[in-house]
């Protein structure tokens, strides 16, 4: 991962933090979070190819009217990182895992490490080999003496929201503020864990609270060690 991540790069005016999983092709939800706050920055993890190679090249155009504004060139270049990678919960001990990654013909925000077992979402386009990381992998290499915590992470990744919070080890509980995650669990072929209640249960042993916000759409949760800073943290997703 170390690859695609360079925080000397990061501009000094940057004081917060947030984590975007599942960017589709436009990344709104990263836009729309540093449209609100120019010292933000946001990193962002995409396997999708076809998503990766719109984000960077820019000058996205919106598909669909209910789609949320693409990110805009200028927080590209100034408040955003690109990691093109999957996240999971990979056995460390096997070292380097790959997965299937089944891309859709239709909408590229259906695409998923999980086959699709409701025929809404494809059809499939094409399935690729890609590596799946975990966010250990990334907090492992994170530059917490700048920035002592994350104050949001969004999570839309078909199905494996429940895994992806499984990966981070311990960091959740001591360095993440907020967390919204997807509970997809019938869609997909292997995504039967991924639902409310275990990402309640897992997230309430690591001294989350689940709270109920105007401006989120899926469960939303709050560190119970951060409440002193809940009101200065601006979320947002909607779906």
């Amino acid at each position: 991962m170390n690859n695609y991540i360079s925080f000397s790069n990061i501009p000094d005016n940057i004081r917060k933090i947030k984590i975007d999983i599942g960017l589709s092709y436009n990344c709104p939800h990263s836009h729309n979070w540093i449209e609100n706050d120019k010292n933000l920055y946001v990193f962002g993890f995409e396997p999708n190819s076809e998503c990766v190679r719109t984000i960077k090249e820019g000058n996205i155009k919106k598909k669909h009217d209910g789609h949320g504004e693409p990110i805009s060139d200028i927080n590209l270049k100034n408040n955003f990182c690109l990691i093109p990678v999957a996240l999971g919960n990979p056995k460390l001990e096997e070292g380097i895992t790959e997965v299937n990654f089944y891309q859709m013909k239709n909408d590229c925000g259906t695409s998923s490490i999980y086959a699709p077992l409701d025929n809404n979402l494809g059809p499939i386009d094409t399935i690729v080999k890609t590596r799946l990381y975990s966010l250990k992998n990334f907090f492992d290499i994170f530059d917490w003496d700048r920035f002592p915590y994350i104050e949001y992470i969004k999570i839309d990744a078909q199905g494996s929201d429940y895994n992806i919070l499984l990966g981070a080890g311990e960091y959740l509980k001591e360095r993440v503020v907020y967390i919204t995650a997807e509970p997809e669990h019938w869609q997909y072929d292997g995504a039967n864990n991924n639902t409310t209640y275990n990402m309640r249960v897992y997230l309430e042993s690591q001294g989350f609270i689940q709270v109920y916000d105007r401006d989120t759409v899926d469960p939303t949760f709050l560190n119970k060690k951060y409440e002193r800073v809940k009101d200065d943290i601006y979320i947002f997703q909607n779906g």
